[in-house]
């Protein structure tokens, strides 16, 4: 799994929640490959194993440095062929990258294409409140914040996809005085799933719970909660999706730059997970757009040439990986940016996302 970077708010994109630090445009970035080369050149691969998706060509124009941002797609077989990387121990970077897609992406991608499901009509039988719900996403940001020696993303956006997805086929009818309760207990199955040192069940009863809820009425909404839905908890969230779409783009790529954009997507997609009506997207829908909001910005921000062209090459890219249909795209990119301008008027009292993000 892709590793996750400590995001403060100052390196979001530049839309009114998102900031990313403009750096000075004559600054070259290390893992970017850069050519003085045209394009139609022979293109020189990086020393070092660095490989990349995208290249910056560096052009002189009124005495200052434009980079042009390019996508290159490459398979890892065709990288693997060319530069023989189990042959050569200098390519450490080439090296884990086609490890991890032998030993775990094909596995991982199968998943992502057979396991959907929808979370978007969670309380279509409830008779909890969408306000409520949002409190309680809120909450667990805070829950989960305050252990994070210990827990990450995954744990959070695997607890608030186990509570939807428990509303979603539960028989039985909940109101607002359960949907506490049914927290703590998706949270509790969330660390154990997700987390090498989850939190402890008595963490849960006394300092998240304050002894609202006894040891056994926590482990009895368990076992309600894992029969209901037959043991069938480790699906891929909205976020496992996030990472495969920087994958087929960005690969391994552990550039500053890249991991801001990374960082500006799941701040989005918590930001979603807020407002049950855009929820009514399908996971790979969200996710695409979420991904596709924070490169525009940085995009914009950076002030590349032709930034047209780039953002159509994504756009092509990143609906092509996700298998969405751009009528769709579209749609949800005009609620996205709604929300993000408006998420504050909104969830005026919702402060977590800002404080643990």
């Amino acid at each position: 799994m892709i590793q996750e970077a400590q995001f403060s708010r100052n390196q979001r994109a530049p839309s009114p929640n998102l900031k990313i630090k403009k750096d000075h445009k004559s600054q070259q970035f290390s893992s970017l490959n850069t050519s003085h080369q045209s394009l139609d050149q022979q293109y020189q691969y990086p020393e070092e194993g660095k490989l990349l998706n995208f290249i910056i060509e560096i052009e002189e124009l009124q005495q200052k440095s434009i980079f042009n941002l390019k996508l290159i797609s490459f398979s890892l077989e065709d990288v693997q062929q060319k530069l023989a990387i189990t042959d050569d121990p200098n390519n450490s970077q080439l090296r884990r990258q086609w490890q991890y897609h032998k030993h775990y992406y094909q596995e991982f991608q199968y998943s992502l294409k057979n396991e959907n499901v929808h979370l978007g009509n969670s309380l279509q039988n409830q008779k909890i409140s969408q306000n409520l719900r949002s409190r309680m996403v809120d909450w667990m940001i805070e829950v989960l914040g305050n252990y994070i020696d210990t827990t990450t993303n995954s744990t959070f956006f695997r607890s608030v996809s186990i509570m939807d997805y428990f509303l979603l086929k539960s028989n039985t009818q909940y109101s607002d005085q359960h949907l506490h309760l049914i927290g703590i207990s998706s949270m509790f199955i969330a660390t154990k799933l997700e987390d090498i040192y989850h939190i402890p069940l008595e963490d849960f009863v006394q300092r998240v719970g304050h002894n609202k809820y006894s040891i056994l009425k926590v482990k009895d909404m368990e076992k309600i909660i894992l029969e209901t839905l037959n043991y069938e908890i480790t699906f891929p969230t909205i976020l496992d999706r996030l990472y495969h779409l920087f994958y087929q783009c960005f690969s391994l790529n552990d550039d500053p730059n890249l991991q801001n954009i990374l960082e500006a997507s799941i701040f989005i997609l918590k930001m979603c997970l807020h407002d049950y009506s855009i929820n009514f997207f399908h996971a790979n829908t969200l996710a695409a757009t979420s991904f596709f909001y924070s490169i525009r910005d940085f995009v914009i921000q950076k002030d590349y040439e032709n930034q047209e062209q780039i953002l159509d090459q994504f756009i092509n890219r990143i609906t092509q990986i996700s298998e969405i249909d751009l009528f769709d795209f579209n749609q949800c990119q005009v609620k996205l940016k709604d929300l993000i301008n408006s998420f504050k008027k909104k969830y005026p009292d919702l402060q977590n996302l800002n404080k643990f993000s």
